[in-house]
């Protein structure tokens, strides 16, 4: 019986899933759930998480939105930016045109003619004063049917490409905040389908820095072509950059190293005492038989000099007294 219950549930879930669109829904549910994890596996996902950055991805649910709420959405987000003093709204500010843009081509699409021209002409005139964006809007105006979209070269560019928005963490964090606080479904559903954020780390580390280099890209806002070789040439160019500077290393002067150990073998329990010189050109060593012994730590070896005095006789103070007598 608890078998049969457990089939059902995970069928349900199943179910559910696939009608929401996720993909392979059924991989997890076939492998069984997992509800524990080590510590070594937690902190594993803990640093992929950190060194990823944020996902720069909206999701939307496949729920369609009234063709109503588009004008309701779009200037519900148009007052948030446009009343709010806030960095962050004037940093996502640029979002509004291409929202604009994809909402009316949709509206174009699949809703009545009053619909569409309702909704242009209420927002079409903050985007007037823009000269770049200006030809775009006022060509909106004349497009009533999907045959005027597809032979609209420009307009066509906006359904075959995705509109590259570029934003930081933290502008990014605020959006998300704002589309998560109301129903902005026509507004995620655009995001989710027609517009890409690139989402810039708000600070980079030593280890991000040739990962940085091939997602980085030229500054400002437009449409992502198709083809765009920058990421690779920019890998080869960091590839250049390595190679030089291991170049550097492997051809420059040798470097002396930062800490040397020294062991003593076979003292047979003889030795006191040892020191290195101040300056780290020879290592002494004293011993129980009173004998003291000297290394060179450099590559040069020590020369023994004659002796100047019999080391092998000890002088004594009535010795010196007597030879002056």
């Amino acid at each position: 019986m608890k078998r049969v219950r457990t089939e059902q549930i995970q069928m349900a879930v199943s179910c559910y899933l696939k009608r929401r669109q996720y993909v392979d829904s059924d991989g997890p549910l076939k492998q069984g759930l997992r509800l524990s994890q080590t510590a070594e596996e937690m902190a594993a996902n803990l640093t992929v998480q950190s060194e990823s950055g944020c996902a720069n991805i909206v999701s939307a649910a496949p729920c369609q939105a009234e063709p109503q709420q588009y004008e309701v959405q779009f200037g519900r987000l148009r007052n948030f930016l446009t009343d709010s003093d806030s960095q962050h709204s004037h940093e996502v500010m640029p979002l509004l045109y291409p929202l604009f843009v994809y909402l009316h081509l949709n509206l174009v699409q699949n809703s009545p003619k009053s619909t569409a021209e309702s909704f242009y002409s209420r927002f079409h005139g903050m985007f007037l004063q823009n000269a770049s964006q200006k030809d775009v809007i006022e060509q909106l105006q004349t497009t009533q049917t999907m045959q005027d979209i597809l032979s609209n070269l420009k307009l066509r560019a906006f359904l075959d490409n995705k509109y590259v928005v570029r934003l930081q963490e933290d502008s990014y964090n605020y959006l998300i905040r704002y589309l998560q606080s109301d129903n902005n479904t026509a507004l995620c559903k655009v995001l989710t389908l027609h517009i890409h954020l690139d989402v810039q780390p708000a600070k980079r580390t030593d280890y991000q820095l040739y990962a940085s280099g091939s997602s980085s890209r030229s500054e400002g806002n437009g449409l992502e072509p198709t083809d765009m070789p920058a990421p690779i040439l920019q890998n080869e160019a960091a590839l250049e950059v390595l190679q030089e500077s291991i170049k550097r290393v492997k051809d420059g002067p040798p470097s002396l190293t930062t800490i040397c150990f020294y062991a003593f073998y076979n003292t047979e329990q003889l030795l006191n005492t040892a020191e290195i010189s101040p300056d780290s050109k020879l290592l002494a060593a004293g011993f129980d038989n009173s004998c003291i012994k000297l290394w060179s730590l450099r590559s040069k070896k020590l020369k023994s000099e004659p002796h100047q005095v019999d080391v092998s006789r000890i002088h004594l103070a009535c010795d010196i007294l007597e030879e002056e007598v």
